[in-house]
Protein backbone atom coordinates (compact mmCIF):
# COMPACT_ATOMS: atom_id res chain seq x y z
CA UNK A 1 0.00 0.00 0.00
CA UNK A 2 1.49 3.31 -1.02
CA UNK A 3 0.15 5.40 1.83
CA UNK A 4 -2.77 6.47 3.95
CA UNK A 5 -4.49 9.63 5.18
CA UNK A 6 -3.39 10.58 8.68
CA UNK A 7 -5.05 13.74 9.92
CA UNK A 8 -4.65 16.34 7.20
CA UNK A 9 -1.74 14.73 5.39
CA UNK A 10 -1.14 11.81 3.05
CA UNK A 11 2.21 9.98 3.31
CA UNK A 12 3.31 9.59 -0.34
CA UNK A 13 6.05 10.42 -2.80
CA UNK A 14 6.85 14.17 -2.75
CA UNK A 15 5.24 16.63 -5.07
CA UNK A 16 2.50 14.45 -6.43
CA UNK A 17 -0.21 16.05 -8.51
CA UNK A 18 -3.28 15.21 -6.44
CA UNK A 19 -6.94 15.45 -7.36
CA UNK A 20 -10.06 14.38 -5.48
CA UNK A 21 -13.34 12.90 -6.62
CA UNK A 22 -16.63 13.41 -4.77
CA UNK A 23 -20.12 12.23 -5.61
CA UNK A 24 -23.32 12.73 -3.65
CA UNK A 25 -26.76 11.38 -4.52
CA UNK A 26 -29.39 13.93 -3.49
CA UNK A 27 -31.11 11.35 -1.26
CA UNK A 28 -28.05 11.08 0.98
CA UNK A 29 -26.96 14.68 1.49
CA UNK A 30 -26.19 15.26 5.15
CA UNK A 31 -23.75 17.31 7.22
CA UNK A 32 -20.92 14.73 7.07
CA UNK A 33 -21.11 13.42 3.51
CA UNK A 34 -22.62 16.36 1.69
CA UNK A 35 -21.34 17.50 -1.68
CA UNK A 36 -19.99 20.81 -0.39
CA UNK A 37 -18.37 19.35 2.71
CA UNK A 38 -16.54 16.69 0.66
CA UNK A 39 -15.26 19.30 -1.82
CA UNK A 40 -14.13 21.72 0.91
CA UNK A 41 -12.44 18.98 2.93
CA UNK A 42 -10.44 17.60 0.02
CA UNK A 43 -9.42 21.10 -1.11
CA UNK A 44 -8.07 21.77 2.37
CA UNK A 45 -6.20 18.42 2.61
CA UNK A 46 -4.52 18.80 -0.79
CA UNK A 47 -3.66 22.49 -0.65
CA UNK A 48 -2.34 22.34 2.91
CA UNK A 49 0.09 19.51 2.15
CA UNK A 50 3.49 20.78 0.87
CA UNK A 51 4.13 17.47 -0.87
CA UNK A 52 1.01 17.86 -3.05
CA UNK A 53 0.39 19.90 -6.16
CA UNK A 54 -3.33 20.69 -6.37
CA UNK A 55 -4.76 19.03 -9.52
CA UNK A 56 -8.40 19.92 -8.96
CA UNK A 57 -11.62 18.70 -7.37
CA UNK A 58 -13.96 16.70 -9.56
CA UNK A 59 -17.47 16.36 -8.19
CA UNK A 60 -20.78 15.02 -9.51
CA UNK A 61 -23.79 16.14 -7.54
CA UNK A 62 -27.14 14.34 -7.49
CA UNK A 63 -26.12 11.76 -10.13
CA UNK A 64 -26.39 7.98 -9.98
CA UNK A 65 -23.09 6.12 -9.72
CA UNK A 66 -24.18 3.10 -11.78
CA UNK A 67 -22.76 4.43 -15.05
CA UNK A 68 -19.44 6.25 -15.29
CA UNK A 69 -20.28 7.75 -18.69
CA UNK A 70 -23.24 9.57 -17.16
CA UNK A 71 -20.98 11.33 -14.62
CA UNK A 72 -19.36 14.22 -16.55
CA UNK A 73 -16.92 15.27 -13.80
CA UNK A 74 -15.77 11.67 -13.31
CA UNK A 75 -15.08 11.29 -17.02
CA UNK A 76 -13.26 14.65 -17.09
CA UNK A 77 -11.04 13.41 -14.23
CA UNK A 78 -10.29 10.12 -16.04
CA UNK A 79 -9.37 12.07 -19.19
CA UNK A 80 -7.05 14.34 -17.18
CA UNK A 81 -5.36 11.24 -15.70
CA UNK A 82 -4.92 9.77 -19.17
CA UNK A 83 -3.30 13.03 -20.27
CA UNK A 84 -0.72 12.77 -17.47
CA UNK A 85 -2.15 15.61 -15.37
CA UNK A 86 -2.84 13.54 -12.20
CA UNK A 87 -0.66 11.20 -10.11
CA UNK A 88 -3.05 10.50 -7.22
CA UNK A 89 -6.84 10.58 -6.81
CA UNK A 90 -8.39 10.81 -3.33
CA UNK A 91 -11.98 9.63 -2.87
CA UNK A 92 -14.10 8.85 0.16
CA UNK A 93 -15.04 5.25 -0.67
CA UNK A 94 -15.48 2.67 -3.37
CA UNK A 95 -19.24 3.39 -3.45
CA UNK A 96 -18.50 7.08 -4.07
CA UNK A 97 -16.10 6.15 -6.88
CA UNK A 98 -18.71 3.93 -8.55
CA UNK A 99 -21.51 1.40 -7.92
CA UNK A 100 -20.86 -0.66 -11.03
CA UNK A 101 -18.32 -3.42 -10.30
CA UNK A 102 -17.12 -3.61 -13.89
CA UNK A 103 -16.63 0.17 -14.10
CA UNK A 104 -14.68 0.32 -10.84
CA UNK A 105 -12.33 -2.56 -11.71
CA UNK A 106 -11.87 -1.36 -15.32
CA UNK A 107 -10.90 2.20 -14.36
CA UNK A 108 -8.69 1.09 -11.45
CA UNK A 109 -6.73 -1.23 -13.75
CA UNK A 110 -6.48 1.36 -16.53
CA UNK A 111 -5.21 4.05 -14.16
CA UNK A 112 -2.84 1.58 -12.48
CA UNK A 113 -1.26 0.81 -15.88
CA UNK A 114 -0.48 4.49 -16.44
CA UNK A 115 0.85 4.95 -12.88
CA UNK A 116 -2.14 6.81 -11.41
CA UNK A 117 -3.06 5.80 -7.84
CA UNK A 118 -6.52 5.97 -6.25
CA UNK A 119 -6.85 6.05 -2.48
CA UNK A 120 -10.20 5.02 -0.96
CA UNK A 121 -10.35 6.73 2.45
CA UNK A 122 -13.12 4.71 4.12
CA UNK A 123 -11.66 1.34 3.19
CA UNK A 124 -8.05 2.58 3.63
CA UNK A 125 -7.15 0.94 0.30
CA UNK A 126 -4.65 2.00 -2.38
CA UNK A 127 -5.32 0.85 -5.93
CA UNK A 128 -1.62 0.28 -6.72
CA UNK A 129 -1.44 -2.89 -4.66
CA UNK A 130 -2.49 -5.72 -7.02
CA UNK A 131 -3.18 -8.02 -4.03
CA UNK A 132 -6.33 -6.05 -3.19
CA UNK A 133 -8.13 -6.82 -6.50
CA UNK A 134 -10.10 -9.60 -4.84
CA UNK A 135 -11.13 -7.28 -1.98
CA UNK A 136 -12.14 -4.60 -4.46
CA UNK A 137 -14.30 -7.08 -6.36
CA UNK A 138 -16.12 -8.05 -3.16
CA UNK A 139 -16.52 -4.48 -1.91
CA UNK A 140 -17.59 -3.19 -5.33
CA UNK A 141 -20.14 -6.00 -5.62
CA UNK A 142 -21.59 -4.95 -2.26
CA UNK A 143 -21.81 -1.35 -3.54
CA UNK A 144 -23.49 -2.57 -6.74
CA UNK A 145 -26.02 -4.61 -4.73
CA UNK A 146 -26.79 -1.50 -2.68
CA UNK A 147 -27.42 0.39 -5.93
CA UNK A 148 -29.73 -2.41 -7.13
CA UNK A 149 -31.60 -2.29 -3.82
CA UNK A 150 -32.05 1.49 -4.10
CA UNK A 151 -33.31 1.06 -7.67
CA UNK A 152 -35.84 -1.55 -6.48
CA UNK A 153 -37.04 0.75 -3.71
CA UNK A 154 -37.46 3.64 -6.16
CA UNK A 155 -39.49 1.38 -8.49
CA UNK A 156 -41.66 0.27 -5.58
CA UNK A 157 -42.24 3.90 -4.60
CA UNK A 158 -43.28 4.79 -8.16
CA UNK A 159 -45.52 1.72 -8.33
CA UNK A 160 -47.41 2.89 -5.24
CA UNK A 161 -47.86 6.33 -6.78
CA UNK A 162 -49.06 4.85 -10.08
CA UNK A 163 -51.63 2.63 -8.39
CA UNK A 164 -53.00 5.65 -6.54
CA UNK A 165 -53.21 7.56 -9.83
CA UNK A 166 -50.71 10.19 -8.68
CA UNK A 167 -49.33 11.96 -11.75
CA UNK A 168 -45.79 13.35 -11.73
CA UNK A 169 -46.55 16.60 -13.57
CA UNK A 170 -43.72 17.93 -15.71
CA UNK A 171 -43.78 21.02 -17.90
CA UNK A 172 -45.09 20.36 -21.40
CA UNK A 173 -46.09 22.79 -24.13
CA UNK A 174 -49.61 24.08 -23.43
CA UNK A 175 -49.44 23.56 -19.67
CA UNK A 176 -47.67 25.16 -16.73
CA UNK A 177 -47.08 23.16 -13.56
CA UNK A 178 -48.38 24.75 -10.35
CA UNK A 179 -48.26 22.90 -7.02
CA UNK A 180 -47.57 19.69 -8.88
CA UNK A 181 -50.63 20.00 -11.13
CA UNK A 182 -51.13 20.84 -14.82
CA UNK A 183 -52.57 24.32 -15.43
CA UNK A 184 -53.45 25.46 -18.97
CA UNK A 185 -51.18 28.11 -20.49
CA UNK A 186 -53.73 30.14 -22.56
CA UNK A 187 -51.33 31.34 -25.28
CA UNK A 188 -49.68 27.96 -25.80
CA UNK A 189 -53.08 26.23 -25.69
CA UNK A 190 -54.09 28.18 -28.83
CA UNK A 191 -51.14 26.65 -30.67
CA UNK A 192 -51.98 23.16 -29.40
CA UNK A 193 -55.54 23.56 -30.73
CA UNK A 194 -54.14 24.74 -34.07
CA UNK A 195 -51.89 21.67 -34.27
CA UNK A 196 -54.79 19.27 -33.64
CA UNK A 197 -57.04 21.14 -36.08
CA UNK A 198 -54.46 20.83 -38.85
CA UNK A 199 -53.98 17.14 -38.03
CA UNK A 200 -57.74 16.56 -38.26
CA UNK A 201 -57.64 18.25 -41.66
CA UNK A 202 -55.10 15.51 -42.53
CA UNK A 203 -52.10 17.79 -42.84
CA UNK A 204 -48.75 16.01 -42.77
CA UNK A 205 -46.71 16.57 -39.61
CA UNK A 206 -43.90 18.08 -41.70
CA UNK A 207 -46.36 20.64 -43.06
CA UNK A 208 -47.66 21.48 -39.59
CA UNK A 209 -44.02 22.15 -38.68
CA UNK A 210 -43.70 24.50 -41.68
CA UNK A 211 -46.91 26.32 -40.75
CA UNK A 212 -45.79 27.06 -37.19
CA UNK A 213 -42.23 28.00 -38.11
CA UNK A 214 -43.32 30.27 -40.97
CA UNK A 215 -45.68 32.03 -38.52
CA UNK A 216 -42.80 32.69 -36.13
CA UNK A 217 -44.33 30.52 -33.38
CA UNK A 218 -41.74 29.00 -31.01
CA UNK A 219 -41.72 26.07 -28.61
CA UNK A 220 -41.79 26.86 -24.88
CA UNK A 221 -37.97 26.69 -24.87
CA UNK A 222 -37.80 29.30 -27.66
CA UNK A 223 -36.73 26.82 -30.33
CA UNK A 224 -38.13 26.19 -33.81
CA UNK A 225 -40.60 23.33 -34.24
CA UNK A 226 -39.45 19.92 -35.39
CA UNK A 227 -41.21 16.72 -36.44
CA UNK A 228 -40.71 15.10 -33.02
CA UNK A 229 -42.25 18.08 -31.18
CA UNK A 230 -45.47 17.87 -33.19
CA UNK A 231 -45.76 14.08 -33.01
CA UNK A 232 -45.22 14.22 -29.25
CA UNK A 233 -48.12 16.65 -28.86
CA UNK A 234 -50.44 14.75 -31.22
CA UNK A 235 -49.86 11.44 -29.40
CA UNK A 236 -49.86 12.77 -25.83
CA UNK A 237 -53.11 11.97 -23.99
CA UNK A 238 -52.44 14.78 -21.50
CA UNK A 239 -53.88 17.27 -24.00
CA UNK A 240 -57.34 15.70 -23.58
CA UNK A 241 -57.04 15.83 -19.79
CA UNK A 242 -55.92 12.24 -19.20
CA UNK A 243 -52.60 10.72 -18.13
CA UNK A 244 -50.97 7.35 -18.85
CA UNK A 245 -48.59 6.31 -16.08
CA UNK A 246 -45.54 4.11 -16.69
CA UNK A 247 -45.16 4.65 -20.44
CA UNK A 248 -41.55 3.50 -20.14
CA UNK A 249 -39.71 1.03 -17.92
CA UNK A 250 -36.05 0.63 -16.94
CA UNK A 251 -35.00 -2.98 -17.45
CA UNK A 252 -31.36 -2.67 -16.34
CA UNK A 253 -30.63 -0.60 -13.24
CA UNK A 254 -26.94 -0.37 -14.26
CA UNK A 255 -27.51 1.25 -17.66
CA UNK A 256 -30.58 3.15 -16.48
CA UNK A 257 -31.90 2.99 -20.05
CA UNK A 258 -35.68 3.38 -20.35
CA UNK A 259 -37.59 1.45 -23.01
CA UNK A 260 -41.17 1.69 -24.24
CA UNK A 261 -43.52 -0.24 -21.98
CA UNK A 262 -45.02 -2.71 -24.44
CA UNK A 263 -46.82 -4.98 -21.96
CA UNK A 264 -43.64 -5.27 -19.87
CA UNK A 265 -45.28 -3.85 -16.73
CA UNK A 266 -48.73 -2.60 -15.74
CA UNK A 267 -49.77 0.78 -17.12
CA UNK A 268 -52.30 3.03 -15.40
CA UNK A 269 -54.72 5.31 -17.27
CA UNK A 270 -55.96 8.27 -15.24
CA UNK A 271 -59.03 9.95 -16.78
CA UNK A 272 -59.88 13.61 -16.15
CA UNK A 273 -56.62 14.23 -14.31
CA UNK A 274 -56.57 17.90 -15.32
CA UNK A 275 -58.34 20.42 -17.59
CA UNK A 276 -58.19 19.38 -21.26
CA UNK A 277 -57.06 21.62 -24.12
CA UNK A 278 -58.78 19.49 -26.79
CA UNK A 279 -61.68 17.05 -26.56
CA UNK A 280 -61.03 13.36 -25.95
CA UNK A 281 -62.95 12.66 -29.16
CA UNK A 282 -60.63 14.87 -31.23
CA UNK A 283 -57.60 13.27 -29.62
CA UNK A 284 -58.76 9.74 -30.49
CA UNK A 285 -59.69 10.84 -34.01
CA UNK A 286 -56.14 12.11 -34.53
CA UNK A 287 -54.76 8.75 -33.30
CA UNK A 288 -56.89 7.00 -35.92
CA UNK A 289 -55.54 9.32 -38.64
CA UNK A 290 -51.92 8.85 -37.51
CA UNK A 291 -52.30 5.08 -37.40
CA UNK A 292 -54.03 4.83 -40.77
CA UNK A 293 -51.04 3.49 -42.71
CA UNK A 294 -53.02 2.98 -45.91
CA UNK A 295 -53.97 6.61 -46.37
CA UNK A 296 -52.13 8.89 -48.79
CA UNK A 297 -50.78 11.96 -47.08
CA UNK A 298 -53.22 14.27 -48.72
CA UNK A 299 -52.77 17.80 -47.54
CA UNK A 300 -49.89 20.17 -47.51
CA UNK A 301 -50.32 23.71 -46.27
CA UNK A 302 -50.10 27.01 -48.04
CA UNK A 303 -46.44 27.40 -47.10
CA UNK A 304 -45.80 24.94 -49.95
CA UNK A 305 -44.07 26.84 -52.74
CA UNK A 306 -46.72 25.87 -55.32
CA UNK A 307 -50.34 25.94 -54.09
CA UNK A 308 -51.61 22.96 -56.12
CA UNK A 309 -48.72 20.56 -55.56
CA UNK A 310 -49.93 17.00 -55.03
CA UNK A 311 -53.55 17.32 -56.23
CA UNK A 312 -53.04 17.94 -59.98
CA UNK A 313 -53.68 14.86 -62.13
CA UNK A 314 -53.87 14.06 -65.83
CA UNK A 315 -57.48 13.08 -66.78
CA UNK A 316 -56.23 10.71 -69.49
CA UNK A 317 -53.44 8.60 -67.91
CA UNK A 318 -54.13 9.30 -64.22
CA UNK A 319 -50.56 10.30 -63.39
CA UNK A 320 -49.74 13.39 -61.34
CA UNK A 321 -49.00 16.63 -63.17
CA UNK A 322 -45.71 18.38 -62.42
CA UNK A 323 -44.35 21.76 -63.37
CA UNK A 324 -41.99 21.83 -66.35
CA UNK A 325 -40.22 24.80 -67.90
CA UNK A 326 -40.28 24.97 -71.72
CA UNK A 327 -38.39 27.33 -74.06
CA UNK A 328 -35.98 30.02 -72.94
CA UNK A 329 -35.73 33.77 -72.81
CA UNK A 330 -38.86 35.74 -73.68
CA UNK A 331 -40.67 32.61 -74.89
CA UNK A 332 -40.12 30.75 -71.60
CA UNK A 333 -43.28 29.39 -69.98
CA UNK A 334 -44.24 26.79 -67.36
CA UNK A 335 -46.56 23.91 -68.21
CA UNK A 336 -47.95 20.91 -66.33
CA UNK A 337 -46.62 17.60 -67.61
CA UNK A 338 -47.65 14.02 -66.75
CA UNK A 339 -44.73 12.33 -68.60
CA UNK A 340 -42.27 12.77 -65.77
CA UNK A 341 -41.63 9.28 -64.34
CA UNK A 342 -38.47 7.48 -65.44
CA UNK A 343 -40.28 4.14 -65.56
CA UNK A 344 -43.07 5.35 -67.86
CA UNK A 345 -42.92 3.01 -70.86
CA UNK A 346 -45.71 4.79 -72.76
CA UNK A 347 -46.02 8.56 -73.18
CA UNK A 348 -49.45 10.08 -72.62
CA UNK A 349 -51.10 11.74 -75.63
CA UNK A 350 -52.59 14.48 -73.43
CA UNK A 351 -51.31 18.03 -74.10
CA UNK A 352 -49.75 20.02 -71.28
CA UNK A 353 -51.85 22.84 -69.81
CA UNK A 354 -50.30 26.22 -69.03
CA UNK A 355 -49.49 26.43 -65.30
CA UNK A 356 -50.29 30.13 -64.83
CA UNK A 357 -53.61 29.65 -66.65
CA UNK A 358 -54.54 26.77 -64.32
CA UNK A 359 -53.77 28.92 -61.25
CA UNK A 360 -55.87 31.80 -62.63
CA UNK A 361 -58.75 29.45 -63.48
CA UNK A 362 -58.60 27.89 -60.00
CA UNK A 363 -58.89 31.33 -58.37
CA UNK A 364 -61.75 32.27 -60.69
CA UNK A 365 -63.65 29.00 -60.06
CA UNK A 366 -63.54 29.45 -56.28
CA UNK A 367 -64.75 33.05 -56.49
CA UNK A 368 -67.50 32.01 -58.93
CA UNK A 369 -68.52 29.26 -56.50
CA UNK A 370 -68.82 31.71 -53.61
CA UNK A 371 -70.72 34.18 -55.78
CA UNK A 372 -73.47 31.60 -56.44
CA UNK A 373 -75.51 31.33 -53.23
CA UNK A 374 -77.67 28.43 -54.45
CA UNK A 375 -74.68 26.29 -55.48
CA UNK A 376 -72.89 27.11 -52.22
CA UNK A 377 -75.87 26.09 -50.05
CA UNK A 378 -76.16 22.79 -51.92
CA UNK A 379 -72.45 22.21 -51.30
CA UNK A 380 -72.85 22.90 -47.56
CA UNK A 381 -75.74 20.42 -47.47
CA UNK A 382 -73.59 17.70 -49.06
CA UNK A 383 -70.92 18.25 -46.41
CA UNK A 384 -73.49 18.22 -43.57
CA UNK A 385 -74.87 14.89 -44.78
CA UNK A 386 -71.39 13.38 -44.71
CA UNK A 387 -70.58 14.45 -41.17
CA UNK A 388 -73.25 12.60 -39.09
CA UNK A 389 -71.05 12.81 -36.00
CA UNK A 390 -73.80 12.24 -33.44
CA UNK A 391 -74.82 8.91 -34.97
CA UNK A 392 -71.21 7.77 -35.12
CA UNK A 393 -70.60 8.82 -31.50
CA UNK A 394 -73.64 6.84 -30.33
CA UNK A 395 -72.62 3.80 -32.35
CA UNK A 396 -69.07 3.89 -31.03
CA UNK A 397 -70.29 4.25 -27.44
CA UNK A 398 -72.57 1.21 -27.78
CA UNK A 399 -69.85 -0.89 -29.41
CA UNK A 400 -67.41 -0.10 -26.62
CA UNK A 401 -70.03 -0.93 -24.00
CA UNK A 402 -70.71 -4.25 -25.72
CA UNK A 403 -66.98 -4.94 -25.95
CA UNK A 404 -66.55 -4.47 -22.22
CA UNK A 405 -69.24 -7.07 -21.58
CA UNK A 406 -67.59 -9.50 -24.01
CA UNK A 407 -64.20 -8.94 -22.40
CA UNK A 408 -65.60 -9.73 -18.94
CA UNK A 409 -67.31 -12.85 -20.33
CA UNK A 410 -64.04 -13.94 -21.92
CA UNK A 411 -62.20 -13.59 -18.59
CA UNK A 412 -64.85 -15.74 -16.95
CA UNK A 413 -64.81 -18.29 -19.79
CA UNK A 414 -61.29 -18.18 -21.32
CA UNK A 415 -61.84 -21.47 -23.17
CA UNK A 416 -64.91 -20.20 -25.04
CA UNK A 417 -63.54 -19.25 -28.48
CA UNK A 418 -66.96 -18.07 -29.68
CA UNK A 419 -66.94 -15.20 -27.18
CA UNK A 420 -63.36 -14.29 -28.11
CA UNK A 421 -64.14 -14.27 -31.85
CA UNK A 422 -67.16 -12.03 -31.23
CA UNK A 423 -64.91 -9.74 -29.20
CA UNK A 424 -62.43 -9.58 -32.11
CA UNK A 425 -65.21 -8.80 -34.62
CA UNK A 426 -66.43 -6.05 -32.32
CA UNK A 427 -62.92 -4.62 -32.17
CA UNK A 428 -62.80 -4.45 -35.96
CA UNK A 429 -66.15 -2.62 -35.97
CA UNK A 430 -64.86 -0.17 -33.35
CA UNK A 431 -61.82 0.54 -35.52
CA UNK A 432 -64.01 1.03 -38.60
CA UNK A 433 -66.43 3.39 -36.82
CA UNK A 434 -63.43 5.20 -35.32
CA UNK A 435 -62.11 5.76 -38.86
CA UNK A 436 -65.51 7.10 -39.94
CA UNK A 437 -65.63 9.38 -36.90
CA UNK A 438 -62.14 10.71 -37.65
CA UNK A 439 -63.17 11.37 -41.26
CA UNK A 440 -66.36 13.04 -40.03
CA UNK A 441 -64.45 15.34 -37.69
CA UNK A 442 -62.03 16.18 -40.48
CA UNK A 443 -64.94 16.94 -42.82
CA UNK A 444 -66.64 19.05 -40.15
CA UNK A 445 -63.51 21.17 -39.67
CA UNK A 446 -63.14 21.53 -43.42
CA UNK A 447 -66.78 22.61 -43.73
CA UNK A 448 -66.29 25.25 -41.03
CA UNK A 449 -63.30 26.57 -42.97
CA UNK A 450 -65.20 26.65 -46.28
CA UNK A 451 -68.10 28.50 -44.61
CA UNK A 452 -65.71 31.02 -43.04
CA UNK A 453 -64.52 32.08 -46.53
CA UNK A 454 -67.96 33.51 -47.32
CA UNK A 455 -66.93 36.65 -45.41
CA UNK A 456 -63.95 37.32 -47.68
CA UNK A 457 -64.51 39.63 -50.65
CA UNK A 458 -61.96 38.05 -52.99
CA UNK A 459 -60.23 34.69 -52.68
CA UNK A 460 -56.79 33.82 -54.06
CA UNK A 461 -53.70 31.79 -53.20
CA UNK A 462 -52.54 34.52 -50.82
CA UNK A 463 -55.47 34.28 -48.41
CA UNK A 464 -56.77 30.70 -48.77
CA UNK A 465 -55.48 27.17 -49.13
CA UNK A 466 -56.80 25.80 -52.44
CA UNK A 467 -56.41 22.24 -51.16
CA UNK A 468 -58.89 22.85 -48.35
CA UNK A 469 -61.55 23.32 -51.02
CA UNK A 470 -60.54 21.11 -53.94
CA UNK A 471 -59.64 17.49 -53.26
CA UNK A 472 -58.25 16.74 -56.73
CA UNK A 473 -57.89 18.71 -59.99
CA UNK A 474 -57.86 17.04 -63.43
CA UNK A 475 -56.37 19.18 -66.18
CA UNK A 476 -55.21 19.13 -69.80
CA UNK A 477 -54.82 22.00 -72.30
CA UNK A 478 -58.58 22.06 -73.13
CA UNK A 479 -60.40 21.53 -69.84
CA UNK A 480 -59.99 21.60 -66.06
CA UNK A 481 -62.19 19.58 -63.70
CA UNK A 482 -62.18 20.84 -60.11
CA UNK A 483 -63.38 18.16 -57.67
CA UNK A 484 -64.81 18.73 -54.19
CA UNK A 485 -65.10 15.56 -52.11
CA UNK A 486 -66.26 15.74 -48.50
CA UNK A 487 -64.94 12.35 -47.44
CA UNK A 488 -62.84 10.57 -50.10
CA UNK A 489 -59.05 10.37 -49.64
CA UNK A 490 -56.82 11.42 -52.53
CA UNK A 491 -55.65 7.91 -53.41
CA UNK A 492 -59.27 6.78 -53.84
CA UNK A 493 -60.10 9.81 -56.00
CA UNK A 494 -57.02 9.17 -58.17
CA UNK A 495 -58.40 5.71 -58.93
CA UNK A 496 -61.89 7.03 -59.70
CA UNK A 497 -61.04 9.51 -62.47
CA UNK A 498 -63.41 7.99 -65.07
CA UNK A 499 -66.36 8.07 -62.65
CA UNK A 500 -65.52 11.65 -61.68
CA UNK A 501 -65.43 12.78 -65.31
CA UNK A 502 -68.89 11.28 -65.88
CA UNK A 503 -70.42 13.00 -62.83
CA UNK A 504 -72.60 16.10 -63.24
CA UNK A 505 -71.03 19.50 -62.65
CA UNK A 506 -72.41 22.10 -60.24
CA UNK A 507 -70.64 24.96 -62.03
CA UNK A 508 -69.01 25.46 -65.44
CA UNK A 509 -67.42 28.35 -67.30
CA UNK A 510 -65.18 29.33 -70.18
CA UNK A 511 -62.37 31.26 -68.57
CA UNK A 512 -60.25 33.84 -70.43
CA UNK A 513 -56.85 34.74 -68.96
CA UNK A 514 -56.12 38.17 -67.52
CA UNK A 515 -53.88 38.91 -70.51
CA UNK A 516 -56.77 38.00 -72.84
CA UNK A 517 -54.64 35.77 -75.09
CA UNK A 518 -55.48 32.36 -73.54
CA UNK A 519 -58.60 30.56 -72.46
CA UNK A 520 -59.73 27.28 -70.93
CA UNK A 521 -63.03 25.62 -70.03
CA UNK A 522 -63.56 24.44 -66.45
CA UNK A 523 -66.12 22.49 -64.43
CA UNK A 524 -66.64 22.13 -60.69
CA UNK A 525 -67.95 18.76 -59.48
CA UNK A 526 -68.88 17.17 -56.17
CA UNK A 527 -67.90 13.54 -55.76
CA UNK A 528 -69.12 11.52 -52.75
Amino acid sequence: MKGKIEGDSYIANPKKRVAAYARVSTDYEDQINSYKVQCDEYSRIIQSNPDYIFAGIYADQGLSGTQAKKRPEFMKMIEAARNGEIDLILTKSISRFGRNTLDVITYIRELREIGVEIFFEKENISSLDSKIDFMLTILSSIAQEESRSISTNVKWSYDKKFKKGIVDARRIFGYNVEDGKYVINPEEAKVVKQIFTLALKRYKITDIVKTLNSSGIKTHTGSIWRYGNIRYILTNEKYCGDAVLRKTVTLDYLTGKAVKNDNIADKYYVKNNHDPIISRESFHAVQVILNDKTRTKRNTNKTTKYPLTGILYCPKCGRTLKRQQVNRGKNMRVVLNCNHSYDNKVNCSSHSPDYDLVIEATTDSINSLYANESVLNNLFEVFDNNVALNNLRSELKELKKENLKLLNLHHENPEDQKIYKEYQRNNELIESVGQDLATGLSTSIRLDYIKSLVKKEYLNEENINFKDIYSIILADDKKITFVISPNKPLNELAHSINEILEAESILSKMYVSKSGDKGIYYEVKVYE
